[in-house]
């Protein structure tokens, strides 16, 4: 029997020890220990963190069993509500393996649903579709938040390439912490610090602002986030600027039925969002979302597999989000992008898995290949790749590797200086390397993660800098 660590796993091991606690209260116990448990040995830490991962399965295994059953519930109540579409019965498992060594996490398989409409199809969607134009969260006031969405067309794809007229500015991985959030947008010169937290005001003007995924995850307020985005970005929009959220890992993850990094915060905020869904389109939905599940963890699993599966009400919002985006001459992507990305075919990989997150059938060899680089391999596909997240190389020799394969990957792609990726918290803060051909964003400011300080990248022509809070301060005249 290995007794319980006294300290928790460092991030080359991570394995989330308390997969639906709220993050919060633990970080700053989790941030006085990693120093003393950094000195423990490899081999120490790989049985530490297969005792946790022990602990980790059955908890996992009960979402598990409510996947089957709830995937097709979703496919029963689409087809009432859409006699025309033609939708399949899913079946999706809970990808709760959790691995130790390195954290290799691996897809879930699901399959898809309607290759027109989806799970639940566009033309239902709160957020992704055209018949609802404004609801209003019910909650605590830090949920109660009013929301609006656009009318998107499915059939429709994220563009590849985008042009801007003034600076771009760059937020790392968010991970569900909407204080942080609003922070980051304040440092990047976003938001207008009189935001009401219902009514968000863009004073960016022409800006562009990118966040490069990993919404989802850790943190308790992940669909605040997403909203607070979608209306500035309408705000940015009249502005003459634009707000592009791209899709990391955690998307992909929940989107698959992974659900070991939600928060408890998190599963009650879906289970609030999936309860006001049922209110808005009627009872067809009740059972999708196991509104009358009389286990609470039940009924939470479920309105989250209802939500995030493939052609779910989220999923449907996800799908419109960039894996790869080109602005002027950057690049972003969420881990990071290797030659064989670009001679496949960036603009392919966007929208294959904007097809999988709407609940289309794949069924052709190339798409499938598409999604394995985009979204498959834990090594080099462009949500899971840390070959460029390096903080600190260990060798001269490392370093070199890195930067040739990242200069024969900007090589390829046409009017392109640089790349920007999150993923990989960076304990130093935002930097670059390569000669400034690589720049790392995710500072881990998340509660649920490290809790630093917001860091912001901008881009305004060849001038590229961060912006913290004291840099904001210091610009700013006094009254």
């Amino acid at each position: 029997r290995v007794r319980r660590p006294r300290a928790p796993l460092a991030p080359a091991v991570r394995v989330h020890l308390y997969p639906c606690a709220r993050a919060s209260p633990v970080v700053a116990r989790r941030r006085r220990r990693r120093a003393s448990f950094r000195a423990r040995t490899p081999a120490s830490r790989h049985a530490i963190a297969m005792a946790l991962a022990g602990r980790i399965a059955p908890r996992c295994a009960r979402i598990a069993t409510v996947a089957r059953t709830t995937t097709q519930s979703v496919s029963v109540a689409s087809r009432s509500s859409s006699p025309s579409a033609s939708v399949s019965t899913t079946t999706t498992r809970a990808g709760c393996s959790a691995r130790a060594a390195g954290a290799r996490r691996r897809l879930a398989a699901s399959a898809s649903a309607s290759a027109s409409s989806g799970a639940l199809g566009a033309s239902t969607s709160p957020l992704g579709g055209g018949v609802v134009r404004e609801k209003i969260f019910s909650g605590t006031p830090r949920h109660a938040v009013r929301a609006y969405a656009g009318k998107t067309q499915v059939d429709s794809y994220p563009e590849l390439r985008v042009r801007a007229t003034g600076r771009v500015v760059a937020i790392g991985d968010l991970h569900g912490d909407i204080g942080q959030a609003r922070r980051a947008l304040r440092i990047a010169g976003v938001l207008d610090d009189s935001d009401d937290h219902v009514n968000p005001k863009w004073i960016g003007g022409d800006t562009t602002l990118v966040q490069v995924g990993d919404i989802l995850d850790r943190g308790d307020d992940e669909i605040g986030i997403l909203i607070l985005l979608q209306k500035l970005g309408k705000e940015a929009k009249k502005a003459g600027g634009a707000v592009y959220v791209m899709n990391g890992n955690h998307e992909v993850l929940n989107i698959s039925g992974d659900f070991r990094y939600v928060s408890r915060g998190a599963f009650g905020e879906t289970m609030r969002f999936s309860e006001h869904l049922v209110k808005l389109f009627g009872d067809k939905f009740r059972d999708a979302f196991g509104v009358d599940e009389d286990d609470a963890w039940t009924r939470q699993s479920k309105a989250r597999l209802g939500l995030f599966s493939p052609g779910g009400p989220l999923a449907q919002q996800l799908s419109m989000n960039h894996t790869i985006l080109i602005v002027n001459d950057t690049v972003f992507a969420h881990g990071g992008l290797v030659p064989r990305h670009v001679d496949f075919g960036l603009d392919k990989l966007n929208r294959a898995v904007s097809d999988w997150m709407r609940g289309k059938e794949i069924e052709d060899d190339e798409t499938r290949m598409a999604l394995g680089m985009a979204i498959g391999g834990v090594r080099d596909s462009v949500v899971w790749h840390r070959a460029y997240g390096t903080e600190k190389f260990q060798t001269n020799e490392d370093r070199a590797s890195s930067c040739k394969l990242l200069d024969e990957t900007l090589g390829k792609i046409e009017g392109v200086k640089r790349l920007v990726v999150g993923h990989t918290p960076q304990i130093g803060g935002a930097n670059c390397e390569c000669s400034g051909k690589i720049w790392r964003i995710d500072v881990g400011m998340s509660f649920g993660v490290l809790g630093a300080d917001p860091q912001v990248l901008e881009i305004n022509g060849d001038e590229v800098k961060v912006l913290t809070s004291s840099s904001v301060r210091e610009q700013t005249p006094a009254a």
